[in-house]
């Protein structure tokens, strides 16, 4: 994978977008809680790495009763 890496113009995130889809990029000392958080309602399963970040889908920040997207 050959992505550019991008910084968010609100939050400084970094992402990449692949096949229309948003990935928020994190350091490993800063990942989510909910990465590893087993008793979590809704569970990190699937994430890339690239270039010293860890690549989460954007979809996993999703508020579902607001619809917005809401990093941690």
């Amino acid at each position: 994978m050959n992505k550019i890496i991008k910084r968010s113009s609100v939050s400084k995130k970094p992402y990449i977008k692949h096949n229309h889809t948003v990935y928020f990029g994190f350091k490993i000392g800063n990942l989510p809680n909910r990465f590893q958080n087993l008793s979590s309602q809704v569970n990190i399963t699937s994430w890339f790495n690239h270039r010293g970040f860890t690549f989460i889908d954007r979809e996993y920040f999703k508020n579902q009763v607001t619809n917005e997207y809401t990093i941690e």
